[in-house]
């Protein structure tokens, strides 16, 4: 993104031209082998508007091997590259200092910082460990994954598919990959909101006589222990129940704010075995199954989750590599660890690390002077509850093929495997809309903490006593996971009305039927909502009472996709009259003066052809965290609309609004941005040879339509008719700039254009743009 006043999240990518073209491998899928093949795989990828493939296969390894083929063709480069990654070998390939990833779960830390996590957490026996506990459908379609993916590097690098993938095809990195790739990368997904999002910390941590200590330069806030330590990747989500909506039916709004490059971006997909399984959505790249998307009778998103997946422990040691539980002395674990690093001269040179792991997991040095370092006496361990959770990719696949919403929810009792996000299903036929956060959560519960937390993190995150066993997570009756919460001691709710998560906790899911009680490990419950959650809220708010400029106060598809996209803007409904009150009828320089007249125009929308909206986003930046900046503070009874109004009573207020008013327009004008400007031509996401311009803004802004809107879909069953689903993924499903793909759906979104996806036979022959038969 082009604009200085938000953190860029906008990728350079190039212009391309070109068609897809047709291609034929062989293969038969007129007859319908076992499930279970064995060996052999078959399948066909047609593709239909803007690239997305729908693959048909006999098998889950055909459709896997299908999926891999395809994603290849979208995505080598990039994949290829983060299977490096996960092997722990980019320091052999790219040399140490540079960063692992553009971004990501696991940040972007220096290659060599990766190599030794990716070594020591997501190990070889870890890998195994989660591969073995797995049912016979998920290993064929990781195999199958691996098959095809292989197969295409293989056509690569014989010369096949010239002029494409212009980044990796001659590089020597880019290689076929085993099962173990696709599954060590499933587990690094896994603990994309625990042990991957600490990986420097868990790397850096030495005792004391081996390095000095890693000290971070600022005090460390909440958004550290989030996925992929920041702010604003989450996702939005409304679901409507009958009650609500002009069909009677269940309505579904999916919306995920996820990341925009590197191999954790969505790809868009149909996967179909006849008889057995047809689904269509997203996977995360290199998952070989749907993990957020729709079949004919359930349509289902995800939201990331405010729940905790870990807890650090605070061990008493003996020595800097013993400790002491339950009055026993026990060893810390040692590993060494080699890895190769590419040389200035292109040599190569090992490098070897030792580190540790307790009882509960690897050790831990969160590097914040106001915590213990690891001593003689004192050292911090962490347990991970994902990586100890092998049933998250069974639960999503449970998920692929469920046939009803009550299908539904029983897997997700059954498995308890989703690993870091929140759940919202709607079922055909079902009037009733489902929010879950029945997930993997270590089994904490708050009667733990008296006389086992030693000092508290963040929210809902303690430091646990390691010393003794009564500190350990303790076990419910009806748990799935050891150590984890069960069921019954974790949030869901069904409504007729709607539920919604805009990743505040589950505590507001619905304004009318607060959800108490849980462990605070799991979020908070009766605190001030984001200023995006609120304005969620309130766009259904608006639509029950009329008032959004619609006929009626139901929903239906139609309003439902012009609603999340309007790009209103909360903080100004609130705020902006006020502020320009308090700084507009003083002494003011001719750029001040230009600025509240284009405020005091502007419609509180971030709409390509508002002007004024990137003016209010740079004033907002100094104006959001004033203390006591609301009149009216924070009131549980009412959290949708409070905190509101400006404190005019305060003096001080008063004048860091003035000061951040002048600093917003400064930085303006200083970007050499006109103050008049619409706001496409100052947000653009950026390929090489095209600004594409972007509508919305950051959710602490009060936008519900967010800069980092990747995967979008809305969607019903119509009585007597297929699902009818709506769609958009802002990146498009391809990296590659020399792909046909590579920026078309990007400019769909830029306009506003819902793609109507193809899910039957007869639509996808419609619609269809290629064809190609691969098998082996």
């Amino acid at each position: 993104m082009n604009a200085f006043i938000r953190p860029s999240v906008w990728a350079p990518w190039c212009l391309i031209a070109g068609t897809l073209a047709l291609s034929a491998c062989g293969g038969d899928s007129s007859d319908r082998a076992a499930l279970d093949t064995g060996a052999g795989y078959q399948a066909t990828i047609e593709r239909t508007t803007y690239g997305v493939p729908h693959i048909t296969s006999n098998s889950y390894g055909g459709a896997g091997y299908g999926h891999g083929y395809a994603i290849a063709e979208d995505n080598l480069c990039v994949l290829a590259s983060a299977f490096v990654t996960f092997r722990g070998e980019r320091s052999q390939y790219f040399g140490p200092d540079a960063e692992a990833a553009p971004m990501g779960t696991f940040g972007a830390p220096r290659n060599e910082d990766a190599d030794f996590f990716f070594r020591f957490v997501v190990n070889d026996d870890q890998v195994a460990m989660f591969r073995d506990a797995q049912p016979a459908d998920v290993r064929q379609l990781s195999r199958g994954f691996a098959a095809g993916f292989s197969r295409y590097v293989r056509e690569v690098k014989g010369g096949d598919h010239a002029g494409r993938h212009l980044d990796c095809r001659g590089e020597p990195w880019l290689a076929p990959v085993t099962e173990q790739d696709v599954f060590r990368r499933l587990v690094a997904l896994n603990l994309a909101a625990s042990s991957a999002n600490l990986l420097e910390e868990i790397v850096s941590a030495q005792p004391p006589s081996a390095s000095a200590r890693r000290l971070v330069s600022e005090a460390q806030d909440d958004h550290r222990f989030w996925v992929g330590g920041e702010e604003g990747i989450g996702s939005n989500t409304l679901a409507f129940g009958g009650d609500a909506t002009e069909s009677g039916g269940g309505l579904l709004f999916g919306n995920p704010h996820w990341y925009l490059e590197g191999v954790d971006r969505f790809y868009q997909l149909q996967m179909t075995i006849p008889g057995e399984l047809n689904v269509s959505g997203v996977s995360i790249m290199g998952a070989p199954m749907v993990l957020l998307g729709f079949n004919n009778d359930i349509a289902w998103t995800h939201t990331v989750s405010t729940a905790r997946r870990f807890t650090p422990y605070l061990l008493q040691m003996a020595d800097e590599t013993h400790y002491i539980k339950d009055g026993q002395q026990k060893a810390l674990e040692a590993v060494d660890i080699t890895i190769q690093i590419k040389q200035p001269d292109g040599s190569l040179t090992p490098k070897t690390k030792t580190l540790y792991r307790s009882e509960y997991g690897p050790m831990i040095d969160f590097g914040n002077p106001g915590l213990p370092a690891w001593s003689d006496t004192t050292a911090i361990t962490l347990r991970d509850v994902n990586l100890e959770n092998t049933r998250s990719f069974q639960n999503f696949l449970a998920f692929d093929k469920a046939e009803s919403l009550d299908d539904f929810f029983a897997a997700i009792n059954e498995h308890v495997g989703i690993p870091w996000v929140n759940t919202t299903a709607i079922g055909r036929g079902d009037d009733r809309a489902l929010y879950s956060d029945i997930t993997a959560v270590p089994n904490v519960p708050d009667s733990l903490l008296g006389g086992c937390q030693v000092a508290a993190l963040g929210a809902g995150l303690p430091l646990l006593n390691g010393a003794s066993s009564a500190c350990d997570w303790r076990q419910d009756p009806d748990a799935v996971l050891p150590g984890a919460f069960g069921p019954s001691n974790l949030p869901h709710l069904f409504r007729r009305d709607y539920v919604a998560n805009m990743n505040d906790s589950y505590w507001l899911t619905n304004p009318d039927a607060p959800l108490t009680g849980f462990a605070a490990i799991m979020g908070q419950e009766d605190y001030a909502q984001s200023l995006r959650s609120r304005m969620g809220h309130t766009l259904v708010e608006d639509r029950f009472n009329s008032r959004d400029g619609f006929a009626g106060s139901q929903i239906n598809s139609v309003r439902l996709r012009d609603i999340v996209l309007n790009s209103r803007v909360l903080s100004a409904e609130l705020l902006k009259e006020p502020v320009l009150a308090a700084v507009c009828g003083g002494t003011l320089s001719a750029d001040q003066q230009l600025a509240c007249q284009v405020l005091q125009n502007w419609d509180n929308t971030g709409n390509l052809n508002a002007v004024g909206a990137h003016l209010w986003s740079a004033i907002w930046l100094h104006l959001y965290d004033i203390e006591n900046l609301y009149a009216v503070p924070f009131d549980a009874n009412d959290p949708v609309h409070t905190p509101s109004g400006l404190n005019t009573g305060d003096s001080a207020v008063i004048g860091a609004v003035q000061q951040g008013f002048n600093d917003g327009v400064a930085d303006v004008v200083d970007s050499g941005q006109a103050l008049d400007a619409p706001l496409g031509e100052v947000q653009t996401y950026a390929k090489a040879g095209t600004d594409i311009p972007q509508y919305g803004g950051e959710g602490y802004e009060g936008y519900f339509t967010v800069l980092r809107n990747t995967y979008m879909h809305v969607v019903d069953f119509p009585e007597g008719e297929p699902v009818r689903a709506y769609t958009m993924l802002s990146h498009g499903v391809s990296t590659d700039p020399t792909s046909p793909h590579y920026s078309d759906y990007t400019e769909a979104y830029s306009r506003k254009q819902w793609h109507r996806v193809p899910f039957t036979r007869e639509q996808i022959k419609n619609a269809r743009l290629s064809i190609t038969e691969i098998s082996e």
